[in-house]
């Protein structure tokens, strides 16, 4: 009689010990995913880890007048110094 009870007893805790860990599981993975889609918000939106925009980048090629001279802004990809 007592060692059935010990057994309902074990496998009840052994239950519960499953569920906790099953709901920490899936609470990680849920903060995970709620991190990557914020991230990638973020960066389609164009703005930073606070919410504000971005300032667009500015590069200047030669000099004012030069006929070789241009300035872009916004995205610029190039990392050529002047």
């Amino acid at each position: 009689m007592i060692f059935g009870f010990i057994k309902k007893l074990v496998k009840y805790y052994v239950d519960k010990l499953v569920n906790w860990m099953r709901m920490q599981k899936f609470n990680l993975e849920l903060d995970n995913e709620i991190k990557e889609f914020h991230e990638n918000w973020l960066k389609e939106n164009n703005l930073d880890e606070r919410g504000q925009i971005k300032k667009p980048k500015i590069k200047e090629v030669g000099k004012f007048g030069d006929d070789n001279w241009s300035i872009s802004i916004g995205n610029v990809n190039d990392n050529k110094k002047n």
